[in-house]
């Protein structure tokens, strides 16, 4: 077999290469070595683009290192089966991370001023040239409540945006060419009715539901309790998810369907092996569900992605990503017969750790989040949040959002990290850390199976034990001082510290609910009701496993109708249930 010397790699374009690389190139006969297999794909999809860099000392950089892995075989490239080194062949040498800082407070009017801020700053940046704007909704709306539901008033609008109807997508997206905007929703149960509501008024606006792009968390159980609230019961979301998932494959092609959430599992309490393994098991629950619902993994799994937390230890979270790609293509292919390559590649949203900033001494936060942000990037990740210092306070103001965007702009053009994709791939350490990684997930996967499967163990209450004895011992190393929290238990100091806070609009619960109101009182409640009454009989279909996606194409027509987001939730919370 043929084999390449450690750091020699081909730069694309030009098509030079070491000289050892390229007679052993021309010498190959039987088998095609990774690195050869690479140089083709590359030739074939970049063209006559070159990635070569140059640093500041004048050394020419290779837009990718090759060598023998660990056990003296040819090292697996970018871009291949099981994806270990990420999922492109050529990554931010070609097209940077997603840069998604996370927007919403208020109303609708008040988070457009924050989006064009962002707009403004050099950020909301998509792939290619589209923008992209990351939506975190208030605790009402994540739940599926309207703002005038009872209890929920002190929370309008306070740690997110307040939707609950198509017009309100109107409002935030007015003047946006949704063809080239990219829309992240980042919300709990009231994920299937929310992507209703932004798709009903893309439909108004006369745009094609197969040109939109996006995603939704959908992340619409709670088998830790982090999330608080109303979600559905774990069997009802999962049929709820394999129907939302089979609806945008035929309509909405472009939509991402499910993203799971590691970072919530993370922010819970476990640790980062637990985190990959539960998030992996909950993979397994939906391709289980898809295949009893009679959906081919291969229609909707390309769809699928993860939220992963990072900022508490640097060399392990690239190691946890690295093992969460490679464990993720190995159940698809060989557990559930998956071929195409998107099903075996997970797509990655970074996040920096949200439960690690400290209102003691805020301004350490900025260097968690960097230091976060660089470990995302080394790993490869698709697209980034860079949480704000100021969080634990309160909501992000302004500066901290526009430092949190130039953390970002800073890794990206400045320190030279894009210059080379996976950069830490043959490091001793990442490599053995990412294999005792995935044999670990995989020991927790097939405690799983064996306590038979993810619904049981949620319902058992079997996860959310695991996770809370990692959050008590977490705690338990913080108060005793056997893990250091610069600011809080080690370097602290008495001084006050004065910062200024972010105010929400305390105006904004009495604007959203006249709002939703006054929705209610100028709507056709005749078309309305009737839109509600078939959303009932799809979800009723749907759950007895008939006519799959229906509930989806229903909770458009509800939304078009001037239903509201907690309208429709109340309908599917009577059909698939609720966990609390």
């Amino acid at each position: 077999m043929v084999t390449q010397a450690a750091g020699i790699c081909g730069r694309v374009g030009d098509g030079i290469v070491g000289q050892e690389a390229r007679v052993k190139a021309e010498s190959a006969e039987a088998v095609e070595t990774p690195y050869a297999l690479w140089q083709r794909t590359v030739a074939a999809r970049y063209a006559d683009r070159s990635f070569t860099a140059r640093n500041r000392s004048g050394v020419e950089l290779d837009p990718v290192y090759a060598g023998l892995d660990r056990h003296g075989q040819p090292s697996e490239m970018p871009g291949q089966y099981p994806y270990t080194r990420g999922v492109y062949p050529i990554h931010y040498q070609y097209q940077p991370w997603m840069d998604l800082q996370i927007i919403g407070y208020g109303v609708p009017s008040q988070t457009r001023e924050r989006m064009d801020l962002l707009l403004q700053e050099g950020g909301a940046k998509g792939y290619f040239d589209r923008e992209a704007y990351n939506f975190i909704f208030d605790m009402p709306t994540s739940m599926g409540y309207d703002p005038d539901h009872p209890g929920v008033r002190g929370s309008i609008g306070d740690c997110g945006i307040s939707v609950c109807k198509a017009s309100d997508y109107e409002v935030l997206l007015a003047g946006k060419n949704l063809e080239k905007t990219t829309v992240s929703m980042v919300l709990n149960a009231g994920s299937p009715g929310m992507l209703a509501l932004y798709l009903a008024a893309a439909k108004r606006r006369g745009f094609a539901l197969d040109k939109l792009g996006g995603n939704v968390t959908n992340y619409i159980w709670d088998f830790f309790g982090h999330s608080g609230g109303t979600n559905f019961s774990p069997r009802g979301s999962y049929r709820l998810i394999a129907d939302i998932a089979a609806y945008c494959a035929e309509y909405v092609p472009l939509w991402n369907t499910l993203t799971i959430s590691e970072h919530n599992i993370c922010e819970a309490g476990a640790n980062n092996v637990q985190a990959v393994a539960y998030s992996i098991a909950a993979i397994i629950a939906v391709n289980e569900e898809c295949v009893k619902c009679g959906i081919e993994p291969d229609s909707v799994v390309p769809r699928f992605g993860f939220h992963v937390r990072y900022g508490e230890n640097f060399f392990e979270e690239i190691a946890k990503t690295r093992a969460l790609r490679r464990v993720y293509a190995k159940i698809n292919r060989e557990r559930f017969g998956c071929k195409k390559s998107g099903s075996l590649q997970a797509r990655i949203h970074a996040q920096t750790a949200g439960s690690l900033l400290t209102a003691q001494q805020p301004l350490n936060n900025l260097v968690r989040n960097a230091y976060g942000a660089l470990a995302a990037v080394l790993s490869g990740v698709n697209g980034m949040t860079i949480n704000a210092y100021d969080e634990a306070l309160g909501l992000p103001t302004e500066e901290a959002v526009t430092l949190s965007l130039r953390t970002s702009q800073i890794i990206a053009e400045e320190t030279g990290a894009v210059h080379v994709s996976d950069p830490m791939g043959g490091s001793f350490y990442i490599e053995s850390l990412t294999d005792e990684i995935e044999r670990r997930v995989f020991e927790i996967i097939d405690d799983i199976d064996a306590r038979g499967g993810l619904i049981a163990c949620i319902e058992s209450g079997w996860i959310k034990q695991q996770v809370s004895a990692a959050a008590y011992q977490w705690r338990q190393e913080i108060e005793s001082g056997a893990r250091t929290m610069v600011g809080v238990n080690k370097y602290t100091n008495d001084e006050p510290e004065q910062f200024a806070v972010f105010q929400p609009d305390p105006e904004a619960a009495r604007m959203a609910i006249e709002d939703v109101e006054r929705h209610r009182r100028e709507r056709d409640n005749a078309r309305c009701t009737a839109a509600l009454e078939a959303l009932h009989a799809a979800a009723v279909d749907v759950n007895e496993g008939r006519a799959i996606g229906s509930v989806m194409a229903a909770l458009v027509a509800a939304a078009d109708a001037d239903a509201t987001l907690g309208e429709m939730q109340t309908v599917l919370h009577a059909v698939f249930g609720r966990n609390k």
